[in-house]
């Protein structure tokens, strides 16, 4: 066969492969133009890789030129509850956790960077209490004890004391780094005395009655360990608290690769109540139940 036909073969891979390459930039120059406030405004003059990254945002849909300014598609697809400045963390988050699965990692969330274990927990923080305040309104305000399954940075727990000034917190993980960030930035803001920091696994946990409100992100909890935790979670709420467990039920690789996969709401409720909690409630896939 001679070299024409070999290129003609190979043309609409490397075409296929291109196109895959150019998505990745368009992510990579939103994550860089967020991180320096310029999705908002002109790059300078002189700045040819920050005017070459917005042309490429402007051409592929998601700046608006004269003035620069982001999309409508852009403000939707930016994730809920993260300001548009703040969506570099969630960008670099994203591009590693593709690399460790190219890499052939195992399912679980595996990050080890410490600034965007630190970015987790602060985007977390403002979610998750839009959420308390959403789904359990009444135990919210009157709150004393919190439960914090798969801390992270401790970001939730640290926002809600800040809000509840009578409230104490327990943050569970299993990573070492993200237990080393957090007991750093929980000193750092003035509440070790208000937060207690563990390495434990949720299907280790052996308090009874002693949390008003329950924390648990389903995504990043595998099956198994959710089953045996269930029960446990149950006997450590207090009988007139409240269990929040959000859901995952989008069944594609990103939820799979998190750890714990997805879960149907039909699914979530019915092991939430085998567990033993009451009044097991779905709100837009954020179950909650009662003691």
């Amino acid at each position: 066969m001679n070299d024409s036909f070999h290129a003609d073969l190979r043309l609409p891979r490397m075409t296929l492969f291109d196109d895959l390459n150019s998505q990745l930039w368009v992510l990579g120059a939103i994550g860089r133009l967020a991180d320096q406030g310029l999705l908002l405004r002109p790059a300078d003059a002189d700045d040819e890789v920050s005017r070459l990254s917005q042309q490429l945002l402007i051409d592929t849909g998601w700046l608006a030129a004269d003035p620069i300014r982001p999309t409508a598609q852009l403000l939707s697809a930016a994730p809920p509850g993260v300001p548009l400045g703040a969506v570099s963390g969630y960008v670099r988050e994203q591009l590693g956790r593709i690399s460790r699965f190219a890499d052939g990692a195992p399912p679980g969330w595996a990050e080890t960077d410490r600034e965007l274990i630190r970015w987790r927990g602060r985007s977390s923080g403002a979610i998750v209490q839009r959420i308390f305040g959403r789904v359990c309104p009444d135990v919210l305000p009157r709150a004393t004890s919190f439960l914090d399954v798969g801390t992270g940075a401790g970001g939730i727990a640290m926002q809600l004391c800040r809000q509840l000034p009578d409230l104490h917190a327990v943050g569970i993980d299993v990573s070492p780094t993200a237990l080393d960030v957090a007991r750093r930035d929980v000193a750092e803001a003035g509440l070790d005395d208000r937060i207690e920091l563990r390495d434990q696994s949720v299907d280790a946990l052996s308090d009874v009655d002693a949390y008003d409100l329950v924390w648990l992100p389903q995504q990043f909890i595998p099956r198994p360990v959710l089953e045996a935790a269930l029960p446990l979670l149950c006997k450590a709420t207090r009988a007139d608290g409240c269990f929040v467990m959000a859901l995952s039920t989008e069944h594609d690789l990103a939820n799979l690769m998190s750890g714990g996969g997805t879960m149907s709401v039909e699914d979530a409720v019915k092991l939430v109540t085998h567990a033993g909690f009451l009044d097991v409630q779905d709100h837009d896939h954020v179950i909650t139940g009662r003691r």
